[in-house]
């Protein structure tokens, strides 16, 4: 405390974090826990391609299924959909050797329709390249220049459609047609549940001598500040040791640090935010449904009164 209060800029952000951000602060700095990987400024600190080559090869190839390397980092852009619309918000965008596209976006409370929203991701970056290529090549122009789009969502808490799956917290598209014919999509999605994969890694009885895959143990490295799991991660496999070195170092420059982690709080407040009005806005859909059909019952009712009144007065 007293090294965070010998600075009046430091100091003066850390009293705008509430009494649970400022314990959750001061237990990394004092190394009683970890710190969550899951905030946006530390995400994209860890696996920087430039800064750090290799860590973010290693995390896609077991997310992927298959071993893959970064050839560069891409601009990230924010613009609208459309002229009102909403922005597409890219967190890490890489190119692949094989010139595939991957953008990696981590998410604190995942959003609703996450097909759609992944869908305008991976249209953007589709829309991007054509007008890249378009321009470069002319009437030479082929669509076969045009790379596929992979879009990667790590949730630290899905939706509930995804808690429908208690069992599975790594979902992967496939892209087929009914007669079998055989083409490959340009956009393709994996959605990774990483509330569901600690509840399922909790329950999951951990026999002895037994390591755990190399999957499992990134998904640790996303999801847990809890000392055991980061003792058993690095026990199981060193190479993390590079990785939480690079964390602990944050605690010996307490300036740079909070800046980073109420950069972090104002980007999950902010999504928060957008979190909730998506969330009020389907519960305002609903009852608008609801009062709609309501009415329609009503009129109907109205209707067959009137029928019954008239044959009433008839008789």
């Amino acid at each position: 405390m007293l090294q965070i209060q010998s600075d009046p800029g430091t100091y003066a952000i850390f009293r705008t974090l509430s009494q649970k951000e400022q314990e959750a602060f001061l237990g990394f700095c004092m190394g009683e826990r970890g710190l969550k990987i899951t905030y946006d400024p530390f995400f994209k600190h860890i696996f920087h391609p430039g800064a750090h080559p290799g860590r973010l090869d290693r995390l896609l190839s077991c997310i992927l299924g298959q071993t893959v390397t970064v050839r560069k980092m891409l601009p990230t852009e924010r613009r609208p959909i459309s002229e009102n619309g909403s922005l597409i918000i890219l967190d890490i965008l890489v190119e692949l050797t094989d010139g595939r596209l991957v953008n990696v976006e981590m998410q604190r409370i995942g959003y609703d329709f996450p097909i759609e929203r992944s869908f305008c991701y991976g249209a953007d970056l589709l829309v991007r390249q054509y007008d890249v290529h378009r321009e470069e090549q002319g009437k030479h122009f082929s669509y076969r220049s045009i790379n596929p789009v992979i879009v990667i969502v790590l949730m630290e808490e899905s939706p509930s459609l995804f808690h429908s799956f208690p069992t599975k917290y790594i979902h992967r598209s496939r892209f087929s047609f009914d007669t079998g014919l055989k083409m490959t999509s340009l956009q393709n999605f994996i959605y990774i549940s990483l509330d569901i994969f600690r509840q399922t890694s909790h329950n999951k009885l951990v026999e002895p001598g037994v390591p755990m895959a190399e999957l499992e143990a990134w998904m640790y490295f996303l999801s847990s500040d809890e000392p055991a799991d980061i003792l058993r991660i690095i026990t199981e496999y060193p190479y993390f040791q590079h990785l939480y070195q690079d964390i602990v170092n944050f605690r010996f420059n307490p300036k740079e640090l909070i800046s980073m982690y109420s950069e972090a709080l104002r980007i999950l407040d902010e999504n928060t935010v957008k979190y909730m009005i998506d969330e009020l806005k389907e519960a305002l859909s609903k009852k608008d449904s609801e009062l709609s059909r309501k009415d329609s019952e009503i009129e109907e009712l109205r209707s067959r009164l009137a029928k019954y009144e008239q044959t009433e007065q008839v008789e």
